[in-house]
């Protein structure tokens, strides 16, 4: 005879009481895509760890820092984070609803962040997570989706559509080397050629986000500096940059004569790739950036990184 043994309940499984059911898989939270710079991602997992650990808190601070992060990827850095956000908002990069969002999350935070407010239930930080989820699907996944698809649909319009862009060499460079990119048609009149700042204007994004490419010369041999449209070359930063003493830059004639060489109205990057580079570090950190089709009423958007890839720039600080 069996001593010490715990009684068992021999009653049919179907009259005992329900127990919470545990759910083993899927796992708990959306999967983070890949697309997710490592900063934002840290931030989005610290903030789902605490809420499995009870901590609505420390959830929300966490999601604040994601905002912070995202901020910073963008290049942006306003005094604080209210205003980062709204030039993230300024810059085209979030819409009215998505920065109303942000500003709820952010009041959340600092909620979290200071004493004497009252402690924060789990089902606010539950909504917390959520939303900073869908914010940084928006920003990282989605966009890129539709960028993509808008690459997609252009390419399948027949060349009887007068909605068509007719591609240019450097759109044409692109396509061949499957580089993502979005194109911006602008109202342009030839009789008025417009500044790189009014072009910005007219496109209503920042100066800092549309680049300009400016030849130089150290010695005799040209060079090309990307940068803002906005910001003036600094000569002797470009030519530290190429381990040179000194830069000028190149007179209307010598800019003329490239640009009938490769048959463009204005001279862009992508359109001279036998010429050593450099791009501005700052533009290399933005999450896009605007570059001349080569011919007036048409700006390309891509990703830096495809830019720098491209032109085989190397980056350096070279506006002051």
């Amino acid at each position: 005879m069996l001593e010490n043994h715990e009684e068992v309940d021999d009653r049919d499984p179907d009259e005992l009481p329900a127990r919470p059911a545990e759910v083993l898989w899927p796992p708990s939270g959306r999967p983070i895509g890949p697309e997710v710079p490592p900063s934002v991602r840290q931030e989005l997992v610290y903030a789902r760890a605490g809420l499995r650990s009870g901590s609505p808190a420390s959830a929300v601070l966490h999601v604040r820092r994601l905002l912070e992060a995202v901020c910073a990827d963008h290049g942006v850095s306003g005094r604080t984070l209210f205003h980062a956000l709204r030039e993230l908002r300024r810059g085209g990069l979030i819409d009215g609803w998505l920065l109303a969002w942000a500003e709820e999350l952010r009041e959340l935070g600092n909620e979290a962040a200071h004493l004497g407010h009252h402690p924060l239930a789990k089902a606010e930080a539950e909504d917390a997570v959520e939303l900073a989820e869908a914010f940084v699907d928006y920003l990282y996944v989605f966009s890129r989706k539709y960028r993509s698809f808008r690459v997609r649909r252009g390419a399948a319009k027949t060349p009887n559509n007068r909605n068509v862009l007719r591609d240019t060499p450097v759109m044409r460079i692109l396509r061949k080397s499957q580089v993502e990119f979005t194109a911006h048609p602008y109202p342009h009149d030839p009789a008025r050629t417009k500044s790189r700042s009014a072009v910005a204007d007219e496109l209503g994004i920042p100066p800092r986000r549309l680049l300009k490419a400016v030849i130089l010369y150290l010695g005799e041999h040209a060079v090309v500096a990307i940068a803002p449209s906005e910001g003036v070359i600094d000569e002797r930063a470009l030519a530290r940059a190429f381990g040179a003493t000194d830069a000028r830059v190149a007179g209307l004639a010598d800019v003329m004569r490239i640009g009938e060489t490769i048959a463009a109205e204005i001279l862009s990057p992508l359109a001279l790739p036998y010429l050593p580079s450099v791009l501005e570090e700052t533009s290399a950190a933005a999450a896009s950036v605007y570059v001349s089709s080569g011919r007036h009423g048409l700006e390309l958007e891509l990703d830096p990184a495809d830019l720098v890839r491209l032109t085989r720039a190397r980056t350096a600080p070279i506006v002051r």
